[in-house]
């Protein structure tokens, strides 16, 4: 049985700027298959752009190495310079030249390249008709909307042919609404190229909404890489539990033996059957909550009270402290026609949640807000 080699292997990469007291990055290990969609997600500050930048060639390592395709690009001995290592780069300024038009901008690397003309011309062709701007060739930035403007950046990165594209926070300076559209063209760009992708975010709706997997970093390290659905569901550290999605994470009591991947747990004095790891051990724990594990129910033994509702079109987002914890908050769910308001008496029941598999907390953690 042959294993094959990733597109992109990050192998316990560090870096360390002189005069802080911690790694930027800090013995991260990733690796990627080709075609895969891989965001870097994690608040501002925790290392992904630098981790992106030590990919691209724009910092050096200070140990580990990183490989594209089996190659080596940096190492103890080794660093390809950028402009050898054919990995498109898109960034959320465009870096276009304004007095280029759009075929001269998506031509410059094979300008530079020395490609000939003629193989120039219809590879910008064909890159332009792949991010749905065939006919804006000979058009120039400013007549362009942002949108646009990240496409004709787009079409010059895949004219190159990269083995490998990275993206730094492209939608960063797009309205709300274009960024939804142009999440759509950079997930129709994957589709029809099938490029290997690497794309840094701190908006986790991005990366939920892109990424075939999220890795998110940390204070400079790895917390935790897992597809989407898996990192809300099961996160594995109260970092994670916290930042990606909403919900709450709060301390329980495993009260008895896993079976079947279940848990039962003490919460505010309740009981409730949760998921949970293997081997889950009994005692101390933390408690994953997401707004749909909880339900208001008549009958609920978990009694709080309304601190916060904000109708949110097709439901109101509740936000409740539970009387046995003061201090903590819960969110939730209910009806849009619900008439729900602060102070209000609310009797919860847990359908579901996630033992961290971390450990206990410190300190209790509030919800996430959007």
């Amino acid at each position: 049985m042959t294993t094959q080699t990733p597109a992109l292997l990050i192998d316990d990469a560090s870096r360390h700027y002189a005069g802080t007291p911690a790694p930027a990055v800090d013995g991260v290990t990733i690796d990627v298959a080709a075609g895969e969609f891989l965001a870097l997600l994690g608040p501002s500050g925790c290392g992904k752009s630098t981790l992106l930048r030590m990919v691209a060639g724009f910092e050096r390592l200070d140990g580990g190495r990183i490989t594209v395709g089996g190659r080596t690009l940096s190492g103890p001995a080794t660093h390809v310079p950028p402009e050898e290592r054919r990995i498109g780069l898109v960034f959320q300024s465009y870096a276009l030249w304004p007095h280029m038009t759009v075929a001269g901008n998506v031509a410059y690397p094979l300008e530079t390249a020395r490609v000939p003309r003629a193989e120039r011309e219809q590879r910008v062709r064909a890159a332009l008709d792949t991010v749905g701007l065939s006919g804006f060739d000979a058009r120039h930035p400013a007549e362009l909307s942002g949108g646009q403007r990240q496409r004709v950046a787009l079409a010059r990165c895949l004219v190159m042919s990269p083995e490998l594209v990275l993206l730094d926070e492209p939608l960063a300076n797009l309205d709300v609404h274009l960024r939804a559209a142009m999440e759509e063209e950079f997930a129709d760009f994957h589709t029809k190229t099938g490029a290997t992708m690497v794309y840094v975010t701190h908006d986790q709706a991005e990366a939920m909404a892109l990424a075939t997997r999220i890795a998110v970093l940390d204070h400079g390290r790895l917390a935790q890489v897992a597809a989407p659905r898996t990192l809300y569901r099961e996160p594995a550290t109260r970092m994670v539990a916290g930042f990606v999605g909403q919900g709450a994470v709060v301390d329980g009591v495993v009260t008895g033996p896993a079976a079947d991947g279940r848990v039962r747990v003490r919460l505010f004095g309740a009981e409730a059957l949760v998921r949970c790891r293997t081997g889950q051990p009994e005692g101390q724990a933390l408690v994953c909550l997401r707004p749909e594990d909880l339900e208001p129910a008549p009958d609920g033994p978990i009694a709080a009270t309304v601190v916060r509702a904000a109708y949110k079109g097709g439901f109101v987002l509740v936000e409740a402290e539970p009387q046995a914890a003061p201090g903590v908050r819960l969110l939730l769910r209910v009806s849009g026609d619900a008439q729900v308001a602060p102070g209000e008496a609310l009797r919860l029941a847990v359908r579901d949640g996630w033992v961290v598999p971390e450990g206990p907390s410190q300190e209790r953690l509030t919800p996430a807000r959007e």
